[in-house]
């Protein structure tokens, strides 16, 4: 659950990362998810090359790179 306190631009400076979200879509196969975290719909990579994720997988964010998500499984 996310800390309704929290304020947007901590977010999206990549101070805050919340708990955990799911894979939506599969845009490349192996390379690139559309994920949802707390409502809110992101394009996400793997933080490992050997990670890989299909849609409904529980995910966890670590770490952003512009308006990408580094992700590994939850």
């Amino acid at each position: 659950m996310t800390d309704l306190n929290t304020p947007a631009r901590a977010m999206l400076e990549g101070k805050f990362y919340p708990g955990v979200g799911m894979i939506h879509s599969v845009e490349q196969p192996g390379l690139k998810w559309v994920v949802r975290v707390n409502g809110v719909y992101w394009t996400a990579r793997a933080a490992l090359t050997s990670y890989s994720f299909q849609a409904g997988d529980a995910i966890r964010p670590i770490a952003r790179q512009g308006n990408t998500l580094l992700i590994e499984p939850a």
